[in-house]
């Protein structure tokens, strides 16, 4: 997400590109998408934005007419050539987005593009800023069909919403946790677990929660999480709050404060030393890592073999990630334009396959070898003007090869473009994982997309012998052939056991035009909750007419229970622009499912149910 764009203040060297009319909207979503270099952002209503460069310092300012921001002023700081980006509400009328370039550095603006994918979703693209040699005295001139622009007003302050020298970004899982994204200074971190041990508190001292919202991970169940929310306490020393609603015999939790950027999170493998102390709350464990070299580690070796369990391309930090069963020794070394990265005594996973690679992961090849029986080679070819920093450790069983864009020149001075859409999204990604899923063409049939969740080295939910990547895979396989003997036209996002990333699905989806997108999960809770069964309907905005159908349709024909129709933030459901919903089938942990789920014939009563809910809809 490594774009280049600043916030611009109006000012009369600014130089209006375009000016389109707007409707009444308001903003739902954005991102700033580094490996595309661009932000994204999504309105419930059609928007046409104005665009503009303005110099001294460089910003590009995109209005967004007969819009509002339900929310205050939201900002989020970035490293390298692009400073930060902020949203405000410029006047009652009008949503303002800014990006502001690092001091000294120029955008070409001819190749800044703001790029409607519908009237609803819209991207603002970004070239690579460049070294400004030049006084900024010459300024090209107004477009004779430019609009000239509103009087200048004073812009919402480019202050957070909390002063704080270090901003969180984002909660997300990983395979053995939970990793916490941050940008600023690293801080320092305290973990508190309350008296009734229902609680832990991830308490980070001197932070501010970078935006109005901080994305968190969806499938954090699979942790023994039961939910995690946020908290800011203001002050002279603010303070941020991840909070962990967590089982009471589930283990304690500690904090490593890894150097790129970064807390991991990870639940102990111990019991509590001091449960049920009447002292009230208990403090966890915290570690800062020193840098890792380049040279073999010389660390804690267990004498063992360590073995490669998975490697992804982490794309909202630019990283390579690599999962470890235990901790080994690595060396680097450079051969021509390539890295190699060898672990020693290690092994590969036979069910390990190099992550698939798309536009903007800044590697153009990814090679898993074993070399004898105590090396595993991994040998990187990165895209051209990218640099491999050197290997971090943000704990023992995983490595981070941090993967940083290169400067490259800039352009002239020019207009900035924007692009109305032209019908449906028309997404430019590269297709999919599975070369072998062809997208239809179009013939007047509607699409559906199905999305069996997870994948590969991520089995989602694991419980009582279950797995849920399998389930829903199964479930998923009977729901498009149902489905296809009505005639209807069905893509899956991944037909068998790989790794697939939710982007991925979510360009698949976009790149068919499809109708509908429908995910399909089996739900876990703690193992001491068996007492909690039923089924759950996800959707999050244009889907809930999906959501009640195929819902009502399960309930219909099988005995399960209710547990509603909801509205979630789920990746695949916000960022896909067709009705969506995401499908949990059931508790793999519940004690009357965890037997429905594990059933053939359960397994196909759930498909028809979901493929009538699906066909109805589409009637």
């Amino acid at each position: 997400m490594v774009s280049k764009i600043h916030l611009l203040l109006l000012s009369t060297l600014g130089v209006l590109l375009c000016s389109l009319p707007a409707e009444a909207a308001r903003i739902l979503g954005w991102r700033f998408n580094e490996a595309q270099n661009r932000l994204e952002f999504s309105t419930d209503g059609n928007v046409q934005p104005r665009a503009q460069l303005v110099f001294n310092p460089t910003r590009v300012v995109v209005d967004l007419p007969g819009t509002r921001l339900d929310k205050p002023l939201v900002q989020e700081s970035m490293t390298g050539t692009i400073r930060s980006y902020r949203i405000g509400q410029f006047d009652a009328e009008t949503t303002r987005i800014v990006i502001e370039i690092a001091k000294g550095y120029s955008l070409d603006p001819n190749q800044v593009k703001v790029r409607g994918l519908t009237q609803k979703q819209w991207v603002v693209e970004l070239p690579e800023p460049k070294r400004d040699n030049s006084s900024g005295a010459a300024v090209a001139a107004t477009p004779p069909n430019a609009v000239t622009p509103p009087a200048k007003q004073p812009l919402a302050q480019s202050a957070p919403l909390v002063d704080a020298p270090t901003q969180i970004n984002e909660v997300r899982s990983t395979p053995d946790g939970l990793f916490v994204r941050l940008a600023g200074e690293p801080p320092r971190v305290k973990i508190k677990r309350s008296r009734d041990r229902r609680t832990i508190d991830v308490q980070i001292r001197n932070s501010s929660l970078g935006s109005a919202q901080i994305p968190l991970p969806s499938d954090a169940g699979k942790l023994g999480i039961q939910s995690i929310t946020t908290e800011q306490k203001k002050g002279r020393m603010p303070e941020a709050i991840i909070r962990l609603q967590v089982d009471p015999n589930a283990p304690n939790w500690k904090a490593t404060v890894s150097n790129f950027g970064g807390i991991v999170l990870l639940p102990t493998s111990r019991p509590d030393p001091i449960a049920g102390s009447s002292s009230g709350s208990n403090t966890g464990t915290v570690t800062q890592l020193p840098p890792s070299s380049s040279t073999p580690t010389s660390g804690t070796s267990t004498g063992q073999i360590a073995t490669l369990q998975g490697v992804t391309i982490d794309r909202s930090s630019n990283q390579l990630l690599l999962q470890l069963d235990r901790p080994a020794r690595y060396s680097t070394r450079q051969e021509g334009n390539d890295y190699v990265l060898t672990l020693s005594p290690a092994r590969l996973d036979a069910r390990v396959k190099e992550p698939p690679i798309y536009v903007g992961d800044r590697l153009r090849q990814v090679k898993l070898t074993q070399r004898g029986p105590q090396n595993v080679e991994i040998r990187l070819t990165p895209d051209r003007g990218v640099n491999i920093g050197e290997v971090q450790v943000p704990n023992l069983k995983l490595l981070s090869l941090p993967l940083q864009r290169g400067r490259q020149p800039g352009g002239k001075t020019g207009q900035i473009n924007v692009i109305p859409p032209a019908g449906r999204p028309n997404i430019t990604r590269p297709p999919v994982f599975d070369p072998n899923i062809q997208l239809p063409a179009p013939n007047g049939r509607p699409v559906v997309v199905i999305d069996p969740g997870h994948g590969g080295p991520d089995p989602g939910a694991v419980g009582n012998g279950l797995k849920e990547t399998e389930i829903v895979l199964d479930i998923s396989r009977q729901v498009t052939s149902f489905l296809e003997q009505q005639g209807v036209q069905v893509i899956m996002t991944r037909n068998g056991e790989y790794d697939l990333d939710l982007q991925p699905r979510v360009d698949i989806a976009e790149r068919a035009n499809a109708s509908v997108f429908v995910s399909i999960h089996a739900n876990a809770i703690s193992m001491a909750r068996p007492d909690v069964n039923g089924i759950e309907t996800y959707y999050y905005s244009s889907g809930k007419g999906l959501a009640q159908s195929i819902h009502q349709s399960i309930l219909q024909s099988i005995d399960i229970g209710d547990r509603r129709v909801r509205s979630a933030r789920f990746y695949v459901l916000r960022r896909t622009s067709m009705p969506a919903v995401l499908v949990e089938t059931g508790f793999i942990t519940g004690a009357e499912d965890k037997f429905k789920l594990a059933d053939p014939t359960f397994r196909t009563q759930m498909a028809k149910a979901i493929s009538r809910g699906i066909l109805r809809y589409l009637q």
